[in-house]
Formats: C-alpha cells, sequence, structure tokens
C-alpha cells in the first residue's frame, strides 16, 4: 500500500496521530478499554508509516526491506490492529472484561494466523515486485481474502456497537461519537467489500480497476487511521475546553453571572457562594451552576412584590428597538418585567400582593430546565436593563 496523501498533509496528521497515541499512554492507559484502543491506534500508526513513499524509498535504501515488502507490511499491521480494535468493541458491547480477555485472546490467534498466512500468500508479488492490486497471479486473491477476513468481523461488530450507542445515546456528544463510529464501520466495510469483489472480477477479465483501487487504498487506509485519532483525541479535547471554561457547563454559568449579578445587587440576601469547590482554570462546575440558578430564582422570587403591568407601548418599543423575534417576545417580556421590578425597588417602591407577580411564574420541574429557562432570560436581561431606564416614562402606571 502507498499513501496517495501528499506529504505536506499526511505527515502533521500523522504528527498529530503520534501525539494522540503518547498522550493516551500516558494519561490514559489504566482501563481496558484504554489498554485495547491505544494499541489498536499503534499498530495503525506503523500502517501509516510505512505506507509513506519516503519511508519506503528510505528503507529499501537502507537495504532492509524492498519497497513490494514495505507495502504488504502496511497492509499486514491492519490485522493486530482489527484485533485490538476488536477486543475495545468487545468490552464496549458490555462484555466482562474477562469475557472480553478470553476473545480477545482468540482474536489475536487467528489475527497472528491470517497475518502469516497473508503474507505467504502475497509472496509471488514481492517477488515480482508488484503491487498486490497489480499482481496478476490467483494467489493474491486468496491473500486479499484472508487478509479482509478480519476487517469483516471488525465492521460488522463496530456497526452493531455503535447503532445501539447510537439509539441509547443519552447526550448529543454521546451520539455524535456513536454516527462517527457508524461512518468509520461502513468505510471498513466498504473497503472490504471493493477489495474482495474487484480482483476477483479483475481476474476473469469483467473489470480493470487496478488503478481505481489503487487509488483508493492510497486514501482510504489514511482516512481510518486519522478518523480513529480524532475519535480517540476528544476526552483530551474534553478536557481542554473544560479548562478553558467552554464546555455546557461553564459557558451556562458564565452566561448566567450578568443576571446573578443584578440579582445580587437589588437584593443582596440572596447571595450565597458554595464553600469548598475547587475550579480549575475557567472551569465551573454542575453544582456552581446549580448554585446561581437557586440563587437568581431565591432574588427574583423575592422581588415578585415589585411587578406590575407592562404596558403595550413599552413592550412594542422594546421589541422594535431590540429586535426581538416572535418566538422568544415571551422569554423578553419576562426580562423587561423583572428589569422594572429591580428599578420599582431601587426606587423605594412599597411592595405589594399583585397578580401580575405570577408573569414570572416558573413552570421548570427539575434544576436543568431551570437552567434552561434561566439561560433564556439571561439573553435579553441586558436589553431589557436599558429599556427598562429609557422606556419609563411609557410604564408610570407599573406601581401606582
Amino acid at each position: 500500500m502507498i499513501c496517495a496523501v501528499p506529504g505536506v498533509v499526511a505527515w502533521p496528521l500523522i504528527a498529530f496521530m503520534v501525539a494522540v497515541i503518547v498522550a493516551r499512554y500516558v494519561l490514559l492507559d489504566s482501563s481496558a478499554f484504554d489498554r485495547y484502543l491505544n494499541n489498536t491506534l499503534a499498530y495503525m500508526l506503523i500502517t501509516e508509516l510505512l505506507s509513506q513513499p519516503t519511508v519506503q524509498r528510505l528503507l529499501d535504501w537502507a537495504a532492509l526491506l524492498n519497497v513490494a515488502t514495505t507495502q504488504q507490511l502496511s497492509l499486514g499491521f491492519m490485522i493486530p490492529a482489527c484485533t485490538e480494535f476488536l477486543g475495545f468493541t468487545t468490552l464496549w458491547s458490555g462484555r466482562s472484561e474477562a469475557e472480553t480477555r478470553k476473545a480477545y485472546l482468540r482474536y489475536r490467534w487467528i489475527g497472528i494466523v491470517c497475518f502469516v498466512v497473508f503474507l505467504a500468500l502475497a509472496t509471488g508479488a514481492r517477488r515480482a515486485h508488484e503491487r498486490l492490486e497489480a499482481y496478476p497471479g490467483w494467489d493474491d486473491l486468496l491473500a486479499w481474502a484472508v487478509y479482509l477476513a478480519m476487517l469483516v468481523v471488525l465492521s460488522v461488530q463496530l456497526l452493531r456497537m455503535c447503532i445501539a450507542e447510537l439509539v441509547r445515546g443519552a447526550t448529543r456528544r454521546e451520539r455524535r461519537v456513536a454516527a462517527a463510529g457508524i461512518a468509520l464501520g461502513l468505510l471498513i466495510g466498504f473497503a472490504t467489500l471493493e477489495a474482495l469483489v474487484l480482483p476477483f472480477t479483475n481476474k476473469l477479465g469483467l473489470t480493470n480497476t487496478v488503478r481505481v483501487q489503487e487509488w483508493f487504498h492510497g486514501y482510504n487506509f489514511f482516512i481510518e487511521a486519522i478518523g480513529a485519532s480524532m475519535l480517540a483525541a476528544i476526552p483530551f479535547v474534553m478536557q481542554l475546553l473544560a479548562y478553558c471554561g467552554l464546555e455546557p457547563v461553564s459557558r451556562a454559568w458564565r452566561n448566567l453571572q450578568p443576571l446573578r449579578a443584578s440579582m445580587r445587587d437589588a437584593v443582596p440576601g440572596s447571595a450565597f457562594d458554595v464553600a469548598g469547590v475547587a475550579t480549575h482554570g475557567r472551569r465551573r462546575t454542575k453544582l456552581q451552576l446549580h448554585q446561581t440558578t437557586v440563587e437568581i430564582r431565591d432574588a427574583v422570587l423575592q422581588l415578585r412584590p415589585y411587578f406590575g403591568d407592562i404596558s403595550d407601548d413599552a413592550l412594542g418599543a422594546f421589541v422594535t428597538r431590540f429586535h426581538v423575534p416572535s418566538r422568544q417576545r415571551e422569554t423578553a417580556r419576562h426580562a423587561l418585567a423583572l428589569a422594572y421590578a429591580v428599578n420599582n425597588k431601587a426606587a423605594g417602591a412599597k411592595p405589594r400582593t399583585s397578580e401580575a407577580s405570577a408573569v414570572f411564574a416558573s413552570r421548570a420541574t427539575t434544576l436543568d430546565q431551570e437552567i434552561q429557562d434561566l439561560l433564556k432570560l439571561a439573553r435579553w436581561w441586558t436589553p431589557a436593563q436599558s429599556a427598562a431606564t429609557l422606556l419609563t416614562p411609557s410604564t408610570a402606571k407599573a406601581m401606582n
């Protein structure tokens, strides 16, 4: 196999792959999941390195391996990569570590046999210094069949596992990972079908697809390896996003801070902090987010006696001035009502019992629903503060 991806693109991506593998062996190698995946990536890296034309020429120049042998080894090392990944998918499918270990040992011995038999059957192509795709003999067809055996098993198991994960995935990230796994499984399955069927039809004279096969193999193995590395890098990306405060919890906490600060100023007694919560970088915890939510909601409840009726003129001016979409007008009205309540309290207005207080009643039944409601409110909080100051004359009746 010869990688057809230009070196200016391939080598930076291989360097990325090396970085991911080293990081995973150093930081993520404690569980069976991690070990199987790390070993898979290591074998795929060997495959990609041996498929690079520069490496093939270097080994030939050093009289270590001729180009044909290196090309076949670049294919052959996908067999142990499949063996390791089958261990990973078997464990992910729900089997215990002991059961997975037994299955993995069987896969490994089968993989070793397939590797040896593949190289033996491909001897003719090596002696002729031909790429396996272009070798005219029938023994290369048997070599392809042996080589693809593990890939067929892997493709079926990967697709079955990822489809099940996609169906039951609880979070958007889990569903995205499962979808990426399905795409990888389909690519492996398509490549397997192509590499098994086309050499047979070529031998029968029905097709002549050698150039197409060489082109396809020059890209698909590289795409599979880099795609797997990108999936394997997700834990590090998520940790980096969390440290920078860019994951959902920290973003939600940050978006609520202007509203929280205003509520603390308006109702100082509602403010409280959770003691003993350590933060790393800009990351915030779910506990801190829930604390912020409870604090804001408590302040809003204490401001309800200061709510008044919003005039149609004031609401219309607010909607027009800040281009409020129709589907968000109810939330924007709540923000404007809260802004007027803050101003009324600051102006020394007399608290009263009013049905207008019901305008901000929450229908949320969980903290997560409460967070989503307050995030929608926070979206319009700053405009509502401006409107409450600029449009006060239009609402003078609010607290009469």
